[in-house]
């Protein structure tokens, strides 16, 4: 009895079951992200899909203040809320580096997984870069020269517009929303708390797949 108990063929549908509980919140996530249509009445999102998705060049010359290679890797497996600014970072730009700081506080817990980057589109500036250190603590800083400013207004499809609204990156690299230069803060926490809760369980694994 307990031989043939132990030549039975293990059933393989509790792996499949398990498979599918940490799977389904990936799918879901993906699925609402490209289909955003099919959502439930009321969780439309608030900002606006880029569509397509922008993937930032990996050509794309990324530097720090000192002149080093940008880190990308650091942002690899998180969301990442992003300010493009042409050149000095001025008023209305420090302005949205606050409103981003309090998005991502007020996101709690999950604000472990949620970066914070300015992207400045002019090399000169970098002398102002070691100011954001003391004011905005944990904010990460990219400088690239004109005409990448310029390639990466183009591949928006915005031009100029670009400068001056927060756009979210996915933890794949992905531009994929954005939002208007008045949009409240409440819009951009609201959307952030959706894709988070979505995707908890699928942003351990693109930390790897990303690499």
């Amino acid at each position: 009895m307990n031989n043939e108990a132990k030549g039975k063929p293990r059933s393989i549908v509790p792996l499949w079951a398990m498979v599918a509980v940490f799977a389904a919140p990936i799918i879901a996530a993906w699925f609402f992200y490209l289909n955003p249509e099919y959502l439930p009445s009321g969780r439309t999102n608030k900002g606006d899909l880029i569509e397509p998705m922008v993937t930032l060049p990996a050509d794309l010359a990324l530097f720090t203040w000192d002149g080093s290679d940008f880190p990308r890797d650091a942002l690899a497996g998180k969301w990442t809320l992003v300010s493009f600014s042409g050149g000095e970072c001025d008023e209305a730009c420090r302005n949205q580096l606050i409103a981003i700081r309090q998005i991502r506080l007020a996101l709690g817990e999950s604000r472990r997984n949620v970066e914070r980057l300015l992207v400045l589109t002019d090399s000169v500036a970098t002398d102002v870069a070691q100011e954001f250190g003391a004011e905005f603590p944990g904010l990460r800083v990219a400088f690239t020269d004109t005409a990448g400013g310029r390639r990466l207004s183009n591949l928006l499809g915005v031009g100029t517009a670009t400068f001056g609204r927060i756009h979210i990156l996915d933890p794949m690299g992905n531009l994929m929303m954005r939002y208007a230069v008045d949009a409240p803060m409440r819009d951009t926490l609201e959307d952030m708390e959706h894709l988070l809760k979505a995707s908890k369980n699928w942003i351990k694994g693109a930390q790897y797949g990303h690499r």
